[in-house]
């Protein structure tokens, strides 16, 4: 197990380093590949990257996880602006008012805050892409949204958005399994 918050990560690069050591030591000992251990840490430092980049509250992030036996779980999180506030930064997604929609955008490829010619909006397609034959499901929530991916055995994923409770910033939890 383990909990890292942003200011930690951003006081010093070597934490950011035990870390990542640490998440890829553990999981292949948990029985994954070293392949999938490097996506994992490569999924939280895209993650940590968008905190940072989208946030505008940094310091409230943090990224925790634990990994058992044949599963891992990653998590992160902050309180910032959330996707939507985020989008609406970009004068293509500014009028969009539903947070649902805007976590289905940012999901997709190219969309960021970021005009498109910024060459912005590429992070979460390779994390997708990279956690792909081994998330057992993906969740990402904003505003008064959330989009689920969940995969049942060695079927294909399901993806569903749908609204709950308000939540400022965002979260996003990936559960792996050998």
């Amino acid at each position: 197990m383990g909990f890292v918050p942003m200011t930690a990560l951003s006081a010093s690069s070597t934490v950011w380093i035990d870390a990542a050591n640490r998440i890829k030591r553990l999981s292949v000992a948990a029985g994954f590949s070293v392949d999938h251990s490097g996506k994992f840490v490569a999924a939280l430092s895209e993650l940590i990257g968008n905190i940072i980049d989208h946030s505008q509250r940094p310091e409230t992030g943090y990224i925790a996880f634990h990994i058992e036996p044949r599963r891992l779980e990653l998590i992160v999180a902050d309180r910032g602006v959330g996707i939507l506030t985020s989008l609406n930064s970009n004068p293509e997604y500014a009028k969009l008012s539903d947070h649902g929609r805007a976590i289905e955008l940012a999901l997709s490829e190219g969309i960021s805050r970021y005009p498109k010619e910024d060459g912005h909006g590429f992070g979460f397609r390779p994390l997708f892409v990279g956690l792909a034959n081994i998330a057992r499901s993906l969740r990402f929530r904003s505003g008064d949204h959330c989009r689920e991916v969940a995969r049942d055995s060695d079927g294909p994923p399901l993806s569903r958005t749908y609204e709950l409770a308000v939540l400022d910033g965002f979260f996003c939890a990936v559960t792996c399994e050998v």
